[in-house]
Order: C-alpha cells, then sequence, then structure tokens
C-alpha cells in the first residue's frame, strides 16, 4: 500500500516534503509531484504534518483518513498576552474542596491534553485518575508504607525529603500527600519507551495547564513519584498496566479557595550561544 497519494491539485511547492520529520516524502526536483520513499512505510510516525502542510489539500494519507482532521479556528485562538496572564496566574493548589470532579469533567480535561508531544510521536501516555475518598485513602496508605520504610532504613533518600517530618505530620492527622484532594491522576509510560519520563511529564504540564483555564486546582504530588520510582508494587497497586510505570502525578479538584494576585518571581539566567 502506498503511504499516500497526491492529487491534481498538487503545485509542488515541496511544502511537505520539509515537513515529514521522517524524510518519507521526496521530490525529485522543484516544482515536480512528490513521492513516497520505498519500503520505508513503517517509519511513518503518523504525525500529520505533510499533509497539514499542503496549502492546496492535495496530500492525501493513507494511514490518516482525511475527515479525521480538524480544522483550526484561528478567531479562537488567544493571543499572547492571554497565554501570558493564564500562565503566570496558574498556582499550585495546597487546599482543596473535598468534593470529588464528575468523571466526565475528568475526561474532559484529560481529552483537552491529548495533542502534548512525545518523543518520536509514540503517543503512549496513559492515565490512571484515583477517584473517590476510599481510593484515595488506599493510595495514600501506599505512600506513607514507603515512607515509613525509607525513614526505618534511615536512607539518603528520607533525609534530602525529610520524609521522617512528613511521617510526624501523618501521624498527627494532617495530609501532608494528598492535600486534601479529591482525585490524583498518574500519568504511565512504557517501562522501555523512547522518552517515558519526559512524555507523561510534559502530558502532566498540559493537564496542569487545561486545569487552570478550566478553573481547577492542581498540584505535582511529589511523595507519589518518589514512591512510584522506588517501590514498584505501588504502581501495580494502583492499577498501572504491567510493563508500564507511573512517572508524573497531579493532584486535581477544585480550589478551596482562588488565588487573587501573582507573586513575583525573578527573571531566570538566559544566555545565547
Amino acid at each position: 500500500m502506498a503511504l499516500f497519494t497526491i492529487t491534481e491539485a498538487c503545485t509542488g511547492c515541496g511544502l511537505c516534503v520539509a515537513a515529514c520529520p521522517a524524510s518519507l516524502v521526496r521530490q525529485a526536483a522543484p516544482g515536480e509531484t512528490p513521492t513516497a520513499l520505498e519500503g520505508r512505510e513503517a517509519h511513518c510516525i503518523r504525525c500529520g504534518h505533510c499533509a497539514i502542510a499542503c496549502p492546496t489539500g492535495a496530500f492525501v494519507h493513507e494511514l490518516l483518513p482525511a475527515e479525521e482532521f480538524a480544522p483550526i479556528r484561528r478567531k479562537d485562538l488567544p493571543d499572547f498576552a492571554a497565554v501570558r496572564h493564564l500562565l503566570d496566574s496558574r498556582r499550585s493548589c495546597r487546599t482543596f474542596d473535598p468534593a470529588p470532579v464528575p468523571r466526565q469533567e475528568l475526561l474532559s480535561l484529560i481529552d483537552a491534553v491529548r495533542h502534548a508531544p512525545t518523543g518520536h510521536n509514540t503517543r503512549d501516555v496513559g492515565y490512571v485518575v484515583v477517584d473517590g475518598p476510599a481510593r484515595m485513602d488506599v493510595a495514600r496508605q501506599g505512600v506513607l508504607d514507603w515512607i515509613a520504610g525509607e525513614v526505618g532504613a534511615k536512607t539518603e533518600r528520607a533525609r534530602e525529603l525529610h520524609l521522617a517530618g512528613a511521617a510526624r505530620a501523618a501521624g498527627k492527622g494532617k495530609d501532608v500527600i494528598f492535600r486534601g484532594a479529591p482525585h490524583v491522576v498518574v500519568a504511565h509510560a512504557p517501562d522501555g519507551g523512547i522518552t517515558p519520563a519526559l512524555d507523561a511529564a510534559i502530558a502532566c504540564a498540559w493537564l496542569e495547564i487545561a486545569a487552570a483555564a478550566a478553573g481547577y486546582g492542581a498540584c505535582w504530588c511529589g511523595y507519589l513519584i518518589f514512591a512510584l520510582d522506588a517501590h514498584r508494587p505501588l504502581g501495580e497497586m494502583l492499577g498501572i498496566p504491567q510493563g508500564r510505570k507511573g512517572y508524573a502525578a497531579l493532584l486535581l479538584g477544585r480550589r478551596a479557595a482562588r488565588p487573587l494576585a501573582i507573586p513575583p518571581r525573578d527573571m531566570p539566567p538566559v544566555t545565547f550561544f
């Protein structure tokens, strides 16, 4: 099967050739109709960049049906100032309304980040949503069990993360693990993936911004991330599929109180090479 076909609307501009990250679209000379590199169809990462680069719609990808492409509504895109304000106003939330978020709303947030970039366009990030107080209690106890083990063994990680203090606070009834959030979302990816940790982190970063735009609070759950890395049975208990690992975790829910201002942040150091 040919990887793509070119209709007579093609002008030979070569934009599809330049757009293909795997160099599977070739053009013998400027102005000529592009052709597929023979025998390399399996190398296509299905990013669709070749098709969307064509200004005349002449490029038809056999693996990506044309009807599944959505038009870009440029009038609906926020300007830079609006995006900058959203990013600046994002704050980690550590005081949550305990009421759970409806599952459909959680699914809507995750659906909104399905275009988050992944290494080699593998798009192989999955999610486990810990849903409801009883399940959060189970997950919390799993993290506390890991903390107790680290503290008991007097590990370097226990010292670095002040885990003994966290254990004491938890023993007094303070939820230092989940901060009263009704949900935690774990992003998981294959152990043997190309860039699994980065893919999961990017996905959660996008999810945090999407949550902020939708009016929800979110916070990176460091204790759970560390525990998932060090104690594989915790991931299995949460339902992370075999062969995959939880690399990022985000507390999620409605804020108990909305921030009213943006605190100052220094400009990071920048050098030009």
